[in-house]
């Protein structure tokens, strides 16, 4: 099943029109669902409950078969999908979301699309064979066909159906579950009795064993009904959609030798890494001649050398290449190409390394009890002697720091290994660890002064980003052109004092090239500020709260859908020196304190927000701690995590009463 249709359909703008045609292509005979249709004598629409009807859409069928099946004229495997679809739109936003059909591309042709509508009245309208019209996916995308179905009405089905043949690919994931409620959940695995699949299903119930009948390997789901996926705050919703993995795992000619194990895919990766062809082999050679690199120094330092001059030098493009001779060239590479060129410079100044492969854990997590190929998706590098990381095809990212969703996760190490005069490698999956919330500080050092006549503030302030905090800014900052620079950075300060008027605004650390490990990314301004106070009568009302920035806040009524999981480890700590008017005191300071933490241990607590306050003289310090240290949380404590989150927002709206003293 693939429901990335959903995702999709309202990003991408497009025309209406109406779709369904049927292409005159060759259905096998001995297909199981070669003549499978819909309902061709129902006018009515299928019912739905009151309940269902309040809703802007929902699924009232959704079937899915998968057969692989043997092609006479291509002498190979083919993989047949039949897929059909049964919407419901209630509104004008359900009709915008779904009165497109998007048929993922991925190899392959239509072989047959049909689409019609039922309205309310009972009245359907079936699309005739030329009025199908192709469009345009404006949001850049290439992995759809989308057509479009028009004179929809509020209350209408649409219903399509449609079949494709494409290349066998012997591991698959679809999705069984949307953004809308779903009934009548269809998926269905079809295989030769040669070939037997694997299945797992995540975040729903496991799949019918495996039957085979009429000579074909048939597996099945059937679900009478799939929830809504619900977005959630510090959550991976997509990853926690119900969806099924299956690859290929016997033939009969192998017995029961388990195919495409991870020790099959670490020999896989590692030939299709580290093996250079004649011209491959003479091209990394010249590469590291002309590259200067230091011969000396400690190993971090090398790599750090090694990788500045990879990133600054290659450029990274869709569609770029793999070969070292063209990407030398050309200077442009892939994903695939500027990894083979790092591990080959690597080799040569015999930098031990390791390959290491995973998931997104935001997209699905790397499950290393089911090995589908599926998981293999992104490359790092691995340093045993420093235990560090490197993503080699990411130059937004430095030496010690890959995608936070590829850490705290797991993924297949690749190390290599010489047997005599031969190559060869051995895989395993280990944990891939994130980085300690003191390694992405998000800090704020803010002096506050006011004008004589108690109508605005002067604010000096610092804040120093480092880690995973600093990467959607410090990778950047070079490439800004210098006219643009100031009114960024003001954007970014006027996130603490929205009305802010600047005197001045420096940055440091925004040099390209640099590590926000070692280098935080800092800004210095000093601004002033007419609406962080007001005058209330003969006192005086000062905003400190506003000074931390905009808070996330989790005041969610429905009950917890799933467990916490954070993007990254992070801290905060902030200190604000407020320095009072003379004949002033603040009547309420007892409001800036707090203290919630979360976790087993009181003393060292996984989560927690303090703040407390010291009055010197006319000067007030307030002192502001918070951290989140570690990655995953179960829900069934999720109010204490909640309550150390909403302890942030609370802060912010603390507003201090100025008073003259007595």
């Amino acid at each position: 099943m693939n429901f990335a249709f959903v995702a999709r359909a309202a990003a991408v703008a497009l025309l209406l029109t109406t779709a369904a045609p049927v292409w005159a292509q060759q259905i096998p005979k001995t297909l199981h669902y070669a003549a499978y249709s819909w309902d061709a004598k129902r006018t009515k629409r299928l019912p739905v409950s009151d309940e269902d009807a309040k809703q802007p859409a929902l699924v009232l069928r959704d079937f899915t078969a998968h057969e692989y099946m043997f092609s006479e004229q291509d002498k190979g495997i083919k993989l047949y999908s039949t897929e059909h679809r049964i919407l419901r739109v209630n509104t004008s936003d359900g009709i915008e979301r779904f009165n497109k059909i998007y048929i993922p591309q991925d190899g392959g042709q239509l072989l047959y699309l049909k689409a019609r509508t039922i309205s309310p009245r009972g009245e359907v309208a079936e699309v005739n064979e030329g009025s199908i019209k192709e469009l345009k996916d404006e949001d850049g995308g290439r992995g759809f066909k989308i057509f479009a179905v028009e004179g929809v009405e509020k209350g209408s089905e649409i219903e399509y159906l449609f079949l494709r043949e494409r290349p066998a690919k012997f591991f698959g994931r679809d999705y069984l579950q949307s953004a809308v409620p779903t009934r009548n959940v269809s998926f269905e695995l079809i295989s030769p009795e040669s070939l037997t699949f694997d299945t797992r299903v995540y975040n729903g119930p496991a799949a019918a064993p495996d039957t085979v009948i009429g000579g074909k390997h048939h597996i099945r789901l059937k679900l009478a009904s799939v929830p809504a996926a619900r977005e959630e705050t510090f959550a991976q919703s997509s990853a926690e959609r119900m969806r099924v993995e299956y690859k290929l795992a016997y033939t009969a000619q192998r017995g029961r030798t388990r195919l495409f194990t991870w020790a099959d895919a670490s020999q896989y990766l590692h030939g299709t890494i580290y093996t250079l062809a004649k011209d491959e082999t003479k091209a990394a050679d010249k590469l590291l001649r002309d590259a200067k690199l230091p011969a000396s120094g400690d190993l971090a330092s090398r790599v750090q050398a090694l990788e500045n001059h990879l990133k600054t030098s290659f450029n990274l493009t869709e569609g770029g290449e793999a070969n070292l001779a063209r990407i030398a060239a050309t200077k442009n590479a892939s994903e695939l190409g500027l990894t083979r060129l790092f591990v080959a410079l690597l080799r040569r100044l015999n930098i031990e390394h390791e390959l290491v492969v995973t998931t997104d854990r935001s997209d699905v997590v790397f499950d290393d009890t089911f090995d589908t190929w599926n998981y293999l998706d992104n490359y790092a590098l691995y340093f045993p002697e420093t235990k560090q990381l490197l993503a080699p095809a990411r130059p937004d990212f430095r030496y010690g720091m890959v995608p936070p969703g590829w850490t705290a996760n797991k993924g297949l190490f690749v190390r290599t290994v010489k047997l005599g005069s031969t190559e060869s490698a051995v895989g395993v999956v280990r944990d891939i660890p994130t980085l300690a919330a003191e390694q992405s500080p998000n800090d704020l050092d803010i002096k506050v002064k006011f004008a004589p006549e108690l109508d605005k503030a002067f604010v000096d302030i610092r804040q120093v980003l480092g880690g995973y905090h600093a990467q959607a800014i410090q990778p950047f900052y070079s490439l800004i052109p210098e006219e643009k620079r100031t009114e960024v950075m003001q954007s970014l300060v006027k996130g603490n004092v929205p009305d802010a008027t600047f005197k001045n605004v420096k940055v440091t650390n925004g040099e390209a090239g640099l590590s926000p490990l070692s280098k935080p990314f800092l800004v210095d301004a000093s601004v002033e500020s007419a609406a962080l106070l007001n005058k209330a009568g003969q006192r005086y009302l000062f905003k400190i709260g506003e000074l931390l920035g905009q808070q996330s806040e989790l005041y969610q009524a429905e009950a917890r859908q799933y467990d916490v999981e954070n993007d990254f480890n992070r801290r905060y700590n902030r200190v604000i020196t407020l320095e009072l008017p003379a004949g002033y005191q603040v009547r309420n300071l007892q409001d800036l304190n707090a203290d919630v933490k979360a976790g087993p241990d009181a003393k060292d607590p996984l989560y927690y927000f303090n703040s407390k306050y010291a009055v010197q003289g006319q000067t007030v310090t307030v002192t502001i701690t918070e951290a989140y240290r570690q990655i995953r949380w179960p829900k069934k404590d999720f109010e204490a995590f909640r309550d150390v989150v909403n302890a942030a927002a609370n802060f912010n709206k603390v507003v201090l009463v100025l008073e003259k003293k007595s």
